[in-house]
This record gives C-alpha cells, sequence and structure tokens, in this order.
C-alpha cells in the first residue's frame, strides 16, 4: 500500500500564502480504514505557529464535488477525526496530524471516502504584542481517502485536441499517468518534471484534463492506476478532432 502520493497535476484545492515558512508532507493521502494516516508539517520560519483543524466530508454529487463540514450538529456521522485538533510548532520543529477512522460499523467500505482536512492558522499574542507575521500566515486543505475494500474500476478516457475526458464510473479513485521520459533519466531529476504528468480523477467525477504541450503527440500513451496499483492498465489513446 502505497501511504504517501506525490501529486503533480491535480484539480484540488489547496493554498499557501508563504511557501516558505510551512511545508507539508502530501496534499493527497490515501489510507486503509484499518490504520491511522499521518501528514506532517514543517516550520522552516522563525516564529511558531498555531493552528487548528477541522473536516469536511466530501462527495460527488452530478459530477459537482460537495463539500460538507464536519460539526456538533453531525457529529453522529463523522467518519474520521483528526488528533491533535490544534497544534503548535515551533521554529524548526516538525509535527505530525494524526487522521483516525471512527465510525466504525458505520464504515461504508463499497467506496471511497473522501475527506478534506482542512489546516488553518490562528492568531495569538505573547506578553500583550500582537503575532507580527499574521499577514505570512498559510493554509493547507490536503484530501485524505479511505479507499474502497474492493477496488472496481470502470472508467472512460476520450482523448482530442489537447484534452482527455476522463469520466471515472468506478468506485474508488483513479490516477492517470502520461510518462514520456528517458528511462535513462534518474527518477529524483528536476527533467522528470517536464515529461511526465499525473491527473487524479475521483470516483463519480467527469473531467476535462489539459494535457500538457511537450507531453502532447497524435498517439499518447498512457498508464491507468488505483490508489495502491493493484490495478494497472497501459492504452493507447489516439488523439480525435
Amino acid at each position: 500500500m502505497k501511504m504517501n502520493k506525490p501529486l503533480l497535476l491535480i484539480a484540488l484545492s489547496a493554498f499557501v500564502f508563504d511557501a516558505s515558512a510551512m511545508a507539508i508532507s502530501s496534499l493527497m493521502l490515501t489510507n486503509p480504514e484499518t490504520k491511522a494516516g499521518v501528514f506532517t508539517l514543517d516550520n522552516t520560519d522563525q516564529i511558531t505557529y498555531f493552528l487548528k483543524t477541522s473536516v469536511s466530508k466530501v462527495e460527488i454529487i452530478d459530477n459537482k464535488i460537495i463539500k460538507t463540514p464536519y460539526t456538533r450538529d453531525n457529529l453522529d456521522s463523522w467518519g474520521i477525526a483528526t488528533k491533535p485538533s490544534k497544534l503548535v510548532i515551533e521554529p524548526n520543529m516538525v509535527k505530525e496530524i494524526q487522521v483516525e477512522s471512527i465510525c466504525g460499523e458505520r464504515c461504508d467500505t463499497d467506496k471511497d471516502q473522501v475527506y478534506q482536512i482542512n489546516i488553518q492558522p490562528v492568531s495569538y499574542s505573547t506578553e500583550g504584542e500582537a503575532q507580527s507575521k499574521i499577514n505570512m500566515l498559510f493554509g493547507f486543505s490536503p484530501y485524505y481517502i479511505v479507499p474502497a475494500k474492493v477496488s472496481k474500476v470502470k472508467y472512460l478516457l476520450d482523448y482530442k485536441l489537447e484534452t482527455i475526458t476522463a469520466t471515472n464510473s468506478g468506485n474508488t479513485m483513479i490516477d492517470i499517468v502520461i510518462d514520456q521520459c528517458d528511462k535513462d533519466i534518474p527518477s529524483d531529476k528536476d527533467d522528470r518534471a517536464l515529461c511526465k504528468a499525473n491527473f487524479t480523477i475521483l470516483a463519480g467525477r467527469t473531467r476535462d484534463v489539459h494535457v500538457p504541450k511537450a507531453l502532447q503527440a497524435d498517439d499518447l500513451d498512457v498508464m491507468v492506476l488505483n490508489h495502491d496499483e493493484s490495478y494497472r492498465e497501459q492504452i493507447r489513446l489516439s488523439r480525435g478532432e
């Protein structure tokens, strides 16, 4: 099981006001319900950050992403919880946020369960002085996915002009990987970022994916994977007009 996946190109919500001040280990984490997922935060700034977390349930309805925030009013329907919900990260320190399943027998394992973890700064003051870098604070909104117990992959890809229209009608997320890298280029070299792209399509979604100009070809070889790569299919798409 791959727990922490790199994310190259994906239309998911995340934002950073000061990228040099704080880093997060992943903007998307897939994790089985039997284990706790972990997001790692690294404070490279010279000030202390006070953070709070919140969770939203993400559902796909009529091809729209619907987010329902967790509140006290819907406590009985919560599927996951973050631990801790509040944390302090001092300069040059690393802290972890664990995500645990709390739904028990209520968990729906027939399809992916998708959540958004909102990690937000809160202002504070010390010795009567307000925080001086409030305008430099950041925010992250990574996605957390508990995959379906059994992956049922079903999709349709249509390649026209510069766009792949991807329809995921299965019960789990899929990755579409376009890789035109020279196999002799080491995987850690920056050049590989220019010859490879990865797009994630959530279950139930149809979306248009723009193929980077450097990767476009009349016949495009792509790899389709599920979250743990137990499903893997290499296909060739012919470009239409």
